[in-house]
This record gives structure tokens, C-alpha cells and sequence, in this order.
């Protein structure tokens, strides 16, 4: 027996644009007295159910006393072939914020209620125009932020996710029926399957649940954007490089070491994918115990501690390292060990990928600069104050 949800068969309204100054605002009506409440508005000499369905007219909205509203292009859709699949009234006005309201309290007058938010998906999904799946998907491309990822959900609102949920559950169903047969009737001299083709099929069906959790956790990377750690020892211009990604002065650069103390995060968009830059702190060895325990270099030193942490901790969640070095100098322990921490990770699952970025291209190179030989590390050289080699930094990461 169904739970009958309050309000279910009110007729609801609410505008369906965005509150703001605006040459066109969108006002939705959905219930089964979607066409009369909209038709007490209509100016004299129409009427409502001689529009024609899914056709656009040209009409003057009045109020229930007989005054001007406004003149709206207004579109009806009787159920069940609409949105909701009830009956329902689009109406077209001009934007603003007073032409709008004023039509919504008419049409509440008339005997409406505002609908809550979601309502009108939330009756779509009740009337079988949209499964659970395609009502999420509806709210996440709202919500999206980058090509790639819009893309990604317009397929769920087509229905492929939910083809492949369905082609789940029933192949599941039919192994458990097999099982459950073969226990019941364990007793007996009747085989129902195959042992072999059940096992092979129960394999199956385990790797289509492991691409269906993988998609799901893309899915979540270009939401929220891919994690690319910006890496490296200190005074290599991991800031600059951020800058020029981000082509905009977002983060402070000195060549004093240690400037940048705490990790700084900010979106960018490059090929269609959404990227979460993060700047982290300049990774060395600090000696905590060399200065006086209540001077201020003390206290400094245990402050870039902590923000050297921090980098670390960047470094194990990100989707891409970048690891940065400086062109115009030797090699030492420091990038050293910073590539060994590379490699560790590069062996983890996760991880899409590390690049080497040989900065600092602007000036002489040092014959003793860090190389990165590494077959699946590939190095590109730029200088982040020039700007040399950041469209092939930006290819790179978007390969």
C-alpha cells in the first residue's frame, strides 16, 4: 500500500527562472487546475482550452479585478504530455522582480500554492516521466560546472546510466532465482544452470559493478574537479607557475624561501575539465630545534612545518602531481627525495598521472639540473614568468 504525500494533487506554481533584472522571466503551472487558475487571468475573449497543445500565444495576463498584468507568451500541455505529466501552463513575461511576482500572486489568488523546491521534478519522477537517476541528473547539470561533466550527466538524463542499473538488477535477480533454486532443490537430481555459466556470469556481473563504482567516482572528479598538486622545494616558482595557469597574480611570489606557507586552491577550466590547482608550501628539512624555543625564527619554522604537511597531504590525495624544479640550479637531496615520494605514489591506484615542470627556462641552465628519467614521467620545460611553455603544460594536463 502507497503513502498518499500531502499536497500531491494541489496545483502548484512558482517562477522557474532566475530572481534579477532580466528581459524574460519563466513562470510554471502544474495541476489539475493548472489551465483554470491560468484561464481566470486571461484577458476577455479567451479562452484557454481553445489554445491549441504545445503551441505559443501571444496574450494580456489581467488580474482577478480585471487590471493590466502583463503581456505573456503562454504555452499549455495537457497530461499526460508534459513535464510533470499532469496538466501544465508555461508562462513567458517580462523579466524583473515585480512582473513576475505579481503574476505568481494572481495565480495563487486563483487557486494555486507556491510549489516547494524540486516539486515539479519531484511530481515528474511520482508520474513516471523521470526515474531517480534522470531527477538527479536534472539538479547536477544546474550545477555544472564544466563541459566534460555536462556532457556526463546529459547522458543520465537520456537514460544510459539507468539502461545500465536496469540491465543490473535483472541479471542479479535471474543469478539469485538460479542459486536459490539450486539450495532448495540441493537434495534432489536437478541441475537449473550450469555451474560454470553461473560462475562465469556471477563474474560478469562483478566487473560491471566495478565500472559502474569507477564511472561513479569520475563522475565525482569532474563535479568537483580533477586534484592537481602543484609540488616541489621551495624558491622553485611553484607560485608563478600557478599565476600564469590561472593567468592572474592569485598568489603572492617572493624569492624569500618558504613565502607560501599553507596550501592554495582555485578552479580553472582547461579543455572542457574542470581543474582544482593547489599551491603547496616549499617541501625541506627544517631543524626546529636550532633556534632559541621562544624566538620568532623558532615559531616561523613551526608554522612552514605544519604548511610542509600540508603539501604532503596534497600531495597523497591529488589526482596529478606536478612536480616542479628549478632549472637554474643544481640538483640536491631535497628534489631528490622529493621525486623518490613521486614514484612511491605514481605505484598507488589513483593516480592519474605526474609531470616533471623544469622552471625557469628564462634563465642559463645549470649543467647540474634535476632530470627526471622516468618512462612514464614525461618533463616540460617552462619559465612561469614569461609564460614559455604553459599552453604545452596545458595540453599536457588535459591529455
Amino acid at each position: 500500500m502507497s503513502m498518499e504525500i500531502p499536497g500531491r494533487h494541489d496545483t502548484i506554481a512558482a517562477i522557474a527562472t532566475p530572481p534579477g533584472r532580466g528581459s524574460i522571466a519563466g513562470i510554471r503551472v502544474s495541476g489539475p487546475l493548472a489551465f483554470q487558475s491560468v484561464g481566470k487571468l486571461l484577458s476577455a475573449g479567451k479562452e484557454i482550452l481553445t489554445l491549441s497543445p504545445r503551441h505559443s500565444y501571444l496574450v494580456w495576463l489581467n488580474t482577478l479585478d480585471g487590471k493590466r498584468l502583463d503581456q505573456v507568451t503562454l504555452i499549455r500541455y495537457p497530461a499526460p504530455n508534459s513535464y510533470t505529466g499532469e496538466d501544465v501552463v508555461e508562462i513567458f513575461c517580462h523579466g524583473g522582480r515585480l512582473s513576475p511576482n505579481m503574476i505568481l500572486e494572481q495565480l495563487c489568488a486563483a487557486g494555486c500554492r507556491l510549489a516547494e523546491p524540486g516539486e515539479f521534478t519531484r511530481r515528474a519522477v511520482f508520474n513516471h516521466k523521470l526515474d531517480l537517476i534522470q531527477a538527479e541528473s536534472i539538479a547536477e547539470i544546474i550545477d555544472a560546472e564544466s563541459p566534460v561533466y555536462l556532457q556526463n550527466v546529459l547522458s543520465h538524463l537520456e537514460g544510459a546510466f539507468s539502461r545500465q542499473v536496469s540491465e543490473l538488477r535483472q541479471r542479479l535477480l535471474h543469478a539469485c532465482a538460479l542459486l536459490e533454486l539450486g539450495l532448495d532443490f540441493s537434495e534432489e537430481d536437478v541441475e537449473f544452470a550450469d555451474r560454470a555459466q553461473l560462475q562465469a556470469e556471477l563474474t560478469q556481473l562483478d566487473a560491471m559493478i566495478t565500472r559502474l563504482l569507477s564511472g561513479f567516482e569520475r563522475g565525482q572528479a569532474l563535479k568537483e574537479g580533477w586534484k592537481l598538486a602543484i609540488i616541489g622545494k621551495p624558491n622553485v616558482g611553484k607560485s608563478s607557475l600557478m599565476n600564469a595557469l590561472l593567468r592572474h597574480d592569485r598568489v603572492i611570489v617572493s624569492p624569500i624561501p618558504g613565502t607560501t606557507r599553507d596550501t592554495v586552491e582555485e578552479r580553472i577550466r582547461l579543455g572542457g575539465h574542470l581543474f582544482r590547482l593547489i599551491d603547496t608550501a616549499g617541501i625541506r628539512r627544517l631543524d626546529l630545534n636550532s633556534a632559541p624555543e621562544f624566538s620568532p625564527t623558532r615559531h616561523l619554522d613551526a608554522i612552514e612545518q605544519i604548511g610542509i604537511e600540508r603539501s604532503r597531504k596534497a600531495a597523497q590525495e591529488a589526482d596529478i602531481i606536478v612536480f616542479v624544479t628549478d632549472s637554474s640550479m643544481p640538483a640536491d637531496y631535497e628534489d631528490q627525495v622529493i621525486a623518490d615520494a613521486c614514484l612511491a605514489r605514481a605505484a598507488e591506484p589513483g593516480l592519474l598521472g605526474i609531470l616533471h615542470i623544469c622552471n625557469k627556462t628564462d634563465l642559463p641552465e645549470s649543467p647540474q639540473a634535476f632530470h627526471f628519467d622516468h618512462e612514464q614521467i614525461a618533463t616540460i620545460k617552462t619559465s612561469a614568468r614569461t609564460s614559455a611553455g604553459i599552453d604545452t603544460l596545458e595540453n599536457a594536463l588535459v591529455d
